[in-house]
C-alpha cells in the first residue's frame, strides 16, 4: 500500500535546526478471592501473578515502569526482558495470544489491565515462542457488582507537564456484564545526551575526537478504550466480546551540533530531526464457551487484528558553517492485519485430572511503505526513493496437554504443541522470500509438595521452544543511517535466509510459602539454544553494515531469589510494613564470539529490586523501591562491542484515602535521576573506534486523584 509524501515535518525541522544554532494459562485454578500468591502456590505451572492493585500502587503511566519491580524482569530502553533477553526471546502474549505484529507496551496504558501473569517456562497451550519465559497481559474482566471510577492527575519531568485521565464503567444483571475502561495520556521530555567519538591508532595514537551535543525534546499522547461484553446463555453457555483499541502518537525534535577536536568531521556536523508518528491498533475478539457438564468443557475464540503506523520524517544535513547541504524527507508507512482462531476442549477423567486438546491458527499480512527525497542544496542531482513490499505469515498450531494430581504432594503437567509458520514477501526493490519452518515441542512440568511440611514445594520444568525471525530481519531491505556511517553507526539490512533458533530449557524451583501472601522462593534455570542469531558487521564497497546470521549455539542460565515478608507475620505487634525482595543473576555464552563478554543479546547480567510499603493508619500509606541493573561490556562478534552503564532507580509513593472512595495519590520516580550511558566499540588491526552517549536523569513527579462514584 503506497501513501502520498507529505513533507510537512521540514518547517519545523527548519524552526528546531534556528533553535539549535542558538543553543550550544495453563488451565487455572481459579478460587474466588484469592490472592496472587494463592493462585501462585497451588498452579502446576510456574508463574507469578501481578494483580490490580499492585500494577496501580506507584501510578506508573507505563507498563514497563510496573514490570520492572517484577521478580526476573529487566527494562532496557522500552523492551522488557526476562532473564535479561530481549530481541525476541521474551514472549508478550495479550489474553494468552501472542501480541499481534506492531504492538508496542508502551502503547498500552496500565490502566486497561487486569493482571500480569509472569509464566518462567512454556505451556502447551500458549505459543512456544517464549525461550526466555512469556508475560501475559489479561485485560480488564466484566463486572460481578457496580462500578464507577474516574482518575485525573499529572505529572512533571524536564519542566514539562504530563495531564492523564481515565474511566471505568461496569455493571451486571441478570445474564448479561458489560465494562468499559478508557484511558488519556500524555508524556513529554527534553534531553540533552553528548555522543563523544574517538578513533585510536594500533600504537594507540589519538586519529580523531568529536563531540555531538543534542537536545531532544519528545512526546507521547495515548488513547484507549476497552469495551467488554458478557452473556450468559440459558443453556450456561457463555458469549464474551472484547474490543481494545489505542492510539498512539509521538513527536520528536532534536538537533545536534558537533565540535571537533582532533581528525575529520563528519558529513553533516550541525544537523536537525523533526518526525512525527501515529500508531493505531485495534483488536477485537468473540469467545464462546459451553459446557459439558461434569464430561468437560469446549472454548472457541475468533480475534480480528489491526494495526497502523504512518511518520513523517525530516533530516536537515548543515556544515560547520551553518549552510544547510542536504534536506531528506522520509514518509513511511506499516500496516499489519492478522485473523487468528483458537479452541480448546478440556475433558475432565476424574478428580484432579484433566485432558486438554485444541488449536491455534493465524493469518497475519504485514505491508510497509517507504518514500525518500533527498535535495542537496550545495550541488548534485536529486534522490529518490520509492520502496514497499507486503509479507504475509501463516501459523498453525496443534496441542495437547495433560494435567493431573496424582497424589495430595505431587502434581503431574505433560504437553505437546506443534507449530507451524510460513512467510512469503515480496517487493518493489526486493526480490521475492520465502521461508517454511516447523518445530514439535514437548513440555513436562511438576510440582512436588514436600511431606512433612506444611507449605513447602518444589518444582521442574523441561520443554523444547524457539524463537522465530521477525519479519523485519528477514526483508534484505537496507535501513540507512544520515550521517557519519562507520563501524560504530552501521546501516541495517535483513536475511531472508535466517531460521529459527532452537532452545531446550530446564527450571527447578523450591518455594516456601506462610501467612496470607508471604513466599520466598529460589529458582535456577539453564537454556541451551542452537542456530542463535548474531549480528555480523561487515564493509562493503565502503559502507558499513549490519546483518543478522545464524551461528552456532549459546548457552544460558540463571539464578533467582524471590522474597515478600509481612512483618505481622512473624511479629504480631509490629507496625504494618511489607517488605520485598528479589534478584536475578544471568549468565550467557555465544560459542561463535570470543569471550569475556560474549553475552547473547546484549543479556542484563543482574537485577537487584529492594522495596517497602507501610500502611501508617487505615488513611495512609507509604512506599518505595530501589531497582538496580547491571550491565557493562557485551561482545557483538569478535570486533565490535556494546556498552551500557549501571541503571539504578529509587521511586517512591504515598497514598491517602480521606473516605472509603477517595484515593490521592502521589508518585516520585527515578529519584535518584543517574546519568545513562550507552556505547559502542570497534577494533581491528587498523585501530579502536569508540562512540559513548551520556544521557542525562530526570525527576518524574505525578500527583493523581481516584474516585469511586
Amino acid at each position: 500500500m503506497r501513501s502520498t509524501p507529505r513533507y510537512r515535518p521540514l518547517f519545523f525541522l527548519l524552526l528546531s535546526g534556528m533553535a539549535c544554532a542558538d543553543d550550544g494459562a495453563l488451565q487455572k485454578v481459579e478460587v474466588s478471592g484469592a490472592s496472587g500468591t494463592a493462585q501462585r502456590e497451588a498452579d502446576t505451572a510456574a508463574r507469578i501473578i501481578v494483580g490490580r492493585d499492585e500494577i496501580g500502587q506507584y501510578g506508573d503511566n507505563s507498563l514497563a515502569a510496573v514490570l520492572k519491580r517484577q521478580p526476573g524482569v529487566s527494562v532496557v530502553g522500552n523492551e522488557v526482558r526476562m532473564r535479561g533477553l530481549g530481541a525476541g526471546y521474551t514472549q508478550i502474549l495479550i489474553n494468552g495470544d501472542p501480541a499481534p505484529p506492531g504492538f508496542s507496551i508502551e502503547a498500552m496504558a496500565p490502566e486497561m489491565i487486569e493482571r500480569i501473569e509472569i509464566m518462567r517456562s512454556a505451556t502447551a497451550e500458549y505459543s512456544m515462542q517464549a525461550v526466555a519465559g512469556s508475560i501475559n497481559l489479561v485485560l480488564r474482566k466484566g463486572a460481578s457488582r457496580l462500578e464507577r471510577e474516574w482518575k485525573l492527575g499529572s505529572g512533571r519531568v524536564d519542566q514539562r507537564w504530563n495531564p492523564t485521565a481515565s474511566l471505568r464503567l461496569a455493571d451486571k444483571s441478570h445474564g448479561f456484564a458489560y465494562a468499559v475502561t478508557g484511558a488519556l495520556d500524555r508524556t513529554a521530555d527534553d534531553t540533552s545526551p553528548l555522543t563523544t567519538e574517538r578513533t585510536v591508532g594500533p600504537q594507540g595514537q589519538a586519529l580523531a575526537l568529536r563531540r555531538m551535543q543534542a537536545r531532544n525534546a519528545s512526546s507521547v499522547n495515548k488513547a484507549s478504550l476497552s469495551p467488554r461484553l458478557n452473556w450468559t446463555l440459558d443453556n450456561g453457555d457463555s458469549v464474551t466480546w472484547l474490543t481494545l483499541l489505542d492510539w498512539y502518537r509521538t513527536g520528536f525534535d532534536g538537533c545536534s551540533r558537533e565540535t571537533l577536536v582532533l581528525g575529520p568531521a563528519s558529513d553533516y556536523p550541525h544537523n536537525a530531526v523533526t518526525s512525527q508518528a501515529s500508531i493505531f491498533s485495534a483488536r477485537s475478539d468473540a469467545s464462546w464457551t459451553h459446557s459439558f457438564g461434569t464430561a468437560g468443557k469446549l472454548t472457541a475464540r475468533l480475534a480480528l487484528n489491526h494495526n497502523r503506523r504512518d511518520t513523517d520524517y525530516a533530516f536537515q544535513g548543515s556544515g560547520s558553517d551553518e549552510v544547510a547541504l542536504l534536506l531528506r524527507a522520509v514518509v513511511s508507512n506499516a500496516i499489519d492485519d492478522s485473523v487468528t482462531s483458537s479452541g480448546k476442549y478440556l475433558a475432565r477423567l476424574g478428580a484432579g485430572h484433566a485432558l486438554s486438546v485444541g488449536w491455534d491458527g493465524s493469518a497475519i499480512r504485514r505491508s510497509e511503505a517507504r518514500h525518500q527525497r533527498d535535495s542537496f542544496l550545495a550541488g548534485g542531482q536529486p534522490y529518490a526513493l520509492d520502496e514497499d513490499y507486503v509479507a504475509n505469515v501463516g501459523r498453525l498450531a496443534i496441542f495437547a496437554q495433560d494435567e493431573w494430581d496424582m497424589t495430595q504432594q505431587l502434581q503431574l503437567y505433560a504437553g505437546m504443541r506443534w507449530e507451524g509458520l510460513r512467510t512469503a514477501t515480496e517487493g518493489r526493490t526486493l526480490p521475492q522470500v520465502r521461508t517454511e519452518s516447523s518445530v514439535w515441542s514437548p513440555v513436562l512440568q511438576m510440582l512436588w509438595k514436600l511431606p512433612g511440611t506444611a507449605r513447602d514445594q518444589v518444582r521442574l520444568a523441561l520443554a523444547r521452544t524457539y524463537k522465530a525471525p521477525a519479519t523485519r530481519n528477514l526483508v534484505p531491505r537496507r535501513y540507512t543511517v544520515n550521517n557519519a556511517n562507520s563501524a560504530t553507526n552501521p546501516d541495517f539490512q535483513g536475511n531472508p535466509a535466517l531460521r529459527p533458533e532452537l532452545a531446550w530449557g530446564l527450571d527447578a524451583a523450591y518455594e516456601h510459602y506462610f501467612g496470607k501472601s508471604g513466599v520466598a522462593s529460589v529458582s535456577s534455570f539453564v537454556r541451551r539454544i542452537s542456530d542463535v542469531t548474531v549480528q555480523q558487521l561487515a564493509l562493503q564497497n565502503g559502507v558499513w553494515i549490519t546483518s543478522p546470521f545464524n551461528n552456532g549455539v549459546a548457552l544460558v542460565r540463571g539464578i533467582e531469589m524471590d522474597l515478600k515478608l509481612p512483618l505481622r507475620t512473624w511479629f504480631a505487634a509490629a507496625p504494618e510494613i511489607d517488605l520485598r525482595a528479589n534478584a536475578a543473576r544471568n549468565w550467557s555464552s555465544v560459542e561463535a564470539v570470543p569471550g569475556p563478554g560474549n553475552r547473547l543479546a546484549s543479556q542484563v547480567p543482574a537485577t537487584v529490586n529492594l522495596g517497602l510499603d507501610y500502611r501508617l493508619s487505615p488513611l495512609t500509606s507509604m512506599g518505595g523501591n530501589l531497582n538496580v541493573q547491571t550491565a557493562g561490556w557485551a561482545r557483538q562478534d569478535a570486533q565490535a562491542g556494546t556498552y551500557t552503564s549501571v541503571r539504578r532507580t529509587l521511586d517512591a509513593y504515598a497514598l491517602w484515602q480521606p473516605d472509603g472512595n477517595t484515593r490521592v495519590r502521589l508518585s516520585l520516580a527515578n529519584l535518584l535521576h543517574q546519568q545513562q550511558v550507552q556505547g559502542l566499540s570497534y577494533a581491528d588491526a587498523d585501530g579502536r573506534r569508540d562512540s559513548m552517549t551520556a544521557t542525562p536523569g530526570s525527576l518524574s513527579l505525578r500527583l493523581m486523584l481516584e474516585r469511586n462514584l
